[in-house]
């Protein structure tokens, strides 16, 4: 297989005002550990996507064959390349600073000029731009290269400003962020930012960080919504900008750095990718999809306006042309995947009285009433009857590469609720009755507040991702309590692989039992490296503790057991192994050259 040659189309321009295309937007997949292509692959065989974009950092480590194994995977992906794939470079594609393999890989439009550096084309209702952040000022230097893409891009922005009657929507999309609360990119702030609200661009894509983030319209670091205040996103005054940067790679996801800012509008840590359906002159909806949860829909808004632009110098048009969509193949090929996904997560029995309990519970106990998404809770129905799924809830084998099991007991596997208003204590009932199913809780960028309940932290056998860092900053929004001495023992959290506790109230020591963690990684298994424990080998934990109040020292034995990170800067009472002065920062990384750690006094 390795000399088998793989091909794929590149987008033939859709001037035909009456298509809708749906499109898939992710940056950052890597080869390892990547989770969204057995679903991305469903999705195109089933002809409800037309087009796959991704932004950059197609491998990382690369060795050559894993490049070759990549573009096998995503030659599969695509429905064996059916399915056209449009690219543009991130920084894991410098390849020595020429972007020699990415440019042999990847013919994108205009390639004779540009190489695949940057370019643009047209796709029913929308105008679709790539742009390359790695001319700005990172590896190589390139400022020819920079100054030539910066004026054929305001060049290819006029052009397509003067066709907003026929194609109202711009898209962009480039690798560095330019809004992040997991670390915005300051020249992608400062070059491309004013560009983008200079020439109207609707909605700006990026990756690099390894998150997920969807922002209210802002410019200039400033809201810039709607005439309606309540509907931000009806004739906004300035582009919406999207992180969609986690779709699983070798790297591991990164960690929100702070609260919400003022224009954050949703995040999460979720591994999955963002469809775009340009549905006609007025409105082009966004979507999220969690793999994680199978493909349900976890984050979703529609950008309306009832002019062809409304913010940029070059906004001079006032109506778009009315054009009746055609019969939209590819969102109803969509709807049905959605509802054979939703089948296949029907189990098929309701599930233990008292999970129910429990989910009514946190429903109560965070106010429910005012959460943003609260679908199909407290109806009378099951929560994961397939007809009618409790928004965030499923019941079926998360999946996760960490735990290959079959699943045979019926009850609650995942609840994903991250950035949905949740406002209160998290009731003590979760933990004891998810106890033998729950593989998955995110309640992350919510409002929680009160002491951490114990019965989350240990005696949870299958659970291998836990989420609770907060929405905010403050002291009244940040869980308090202490961490079991068990928590990485087979009575706490064995499975244990991703923990978010940072910016929290926490106290009380690291527990020696992190370093007993079973954390193992496989080598290649099928088309992508996939992890499972029951075959041997390692895997990366990722364990997050930033920013609270705990003591004693990260366990020595975490190096000698464990493939991974743990970070525990901020917490001024720690001290180093081997008992350095407290007060320090102090993060430690467990790769295959052997265990390092930072550890510094503060400043």
């Amino acid at each position: 297989e390795e000399s088998q040659v793989v091909s794929f189309f590149t987008v033939t321009p859709r001037d035909d005002l009456s298509f809708v295309p749906r499109m898939v937007f992710f940056g950052d997949i890597g080869w390892t550990d990547n989770q969204i292509l057995p679903l991305l692959q469903e999705e195109c065989e089933a002809g409800a996507v037309d087009t796959v974009v991704m932004y950059g950092d197609f491998v990382y480590w690369d060795n050559g064959e894993n490049e070759n194994a990549f573009m096998r995977d995503v030659f599969r992906a695509s429905a064996n390349g059916s399915v056209p794939v449009m690219v543009c470079p991130g920084n894991g594609d410098y390849d020595g600073g020429d972007y020699t393999r990415y440019r042999q890989q990847w013919g994108m439009p205009n390639w004779e000029q540009t190489q695949s550096m940057y370019y643009s084309f047209n796709s029913g209702r929308a105008h679709i731009v790539a742009i390359n952040t790695e001319f700005l000022e990172y590896g190589v230097p390139y400022p020819q290269k920079k100054a030539e893409m910066l004026a054929w891009l305001e060049a290819d922005m006029k052009q397509a400003n003067a066709e907003r009657e026929q194609r109202p929507w711009i898209i962009v999309h480039y690798h560095r962020p330019s809004y992040s609360t997991g670390g915005a990119d300051t020249a992608a702030y400062d070059v491309f930012e004013p560009l983008m609200y200079k020439y109207g661009a609707d909605i700006v894509f990026a990756g690099h960080v390894h998150n997920q983030e969807r922002t209210l319209p802002v410019f200039n670091k400033t809201l810039m919504a709607g005439p309606d205040a309540s509907r931000p996103y009806a004739d906004a005054k300035a582009p919406v900008y999207i992180v969609s940067g986690n779709p699983g790679n070798a790297e591991e996801t990164n960690l929100f750095e702070r609260g919400f800012d003022a224009w954050t509008a949703w995040r999460s840590y979720m591994f999955g990718y963002t469809h775009v359906t340009v549905q006609d002159q007025n409105t082009l909806s966004l979507d999220f999809m969690s793999t994680n949860l199978g493909g349900a829909i976890l984050d979703s808004v529609d950008l309306t306006k009832t002019k062809a632009c409304n913010f940029g110098e070059y906004c001079t048009h006032t109506e778009a042309a009315v054009v009746k969509p055609q019969n939209d193949a590819s969102s109803v090929a969509a709807a049905k995947l959605q509802k054979a996904w939703q089948a296949k997560n029907d189990p098929g029995a309701s599930i233990p009285a008292a999970q129910l309990a429990a989910l009514q519970d946190l429903y109560t106990s965070t106010n429910g009433h005012g959460w943003r998404h609260n679908t199909n809770w407290m109806n009378g129905k099951d929560p994961c009857d397939g007809s009618a799924p409790w928004y965030g809830v499923t019941c079926v084998k998360v999946t996760e590469r960490t735990l290959q099991k079959l699943w045979t007991k019926v009850g609650v596997t995942a609840i994903q609720l991250p950035s949905n208003n949740l406002t209160g204590p998290i009731p003590p009932s979760l933990g004891t009755a998810l106890a033998d199913t729950i593989q998955l809780l995110d309640l992350s960028s919510n409002l929680l507040v009160g002491v951490l309940p114990q019965n989350l932290l240990r005696g949870l056998p299958y659970l291998h991702t836990l989420y609770l860092e907060p929405q905010t900053d403050d002291d009244e929004h940040r869980l308090r309590g202490t961490l079991p001495v068990d928590m990485g023992l087979s009575t706490g959290l064995p499975n244990l692989r991703y923990l978010g506790l940072s910016r929290n109230a926490l106290t009380g020591d690291i527990p020696d039992s992190w370093g007993e963690l079973q954390c193992h990684v496989v080598a290649a298994s099928g088309n992508n490296q996939l992890y499972d424990p029951t075959l041997g080998g390692e895997v990366a934990c990722l364990l997050w503790a930033v920013r609270n109040n705990f003591t004693g020292t990260v366990p020595t034995e975490y190096c000698d057991r464990t493939y991974g990170e743990i970070y525990v800067s901020g917490n001024p009472l720690m001290k180093c192994p081997g008992g350095s002065p407290p007060c320090v920062h102090l993060d430690y990384r467990v790769w295959p050259e052997g265990c390092q750690n930072t550890c510094k006094k503060c400043p």
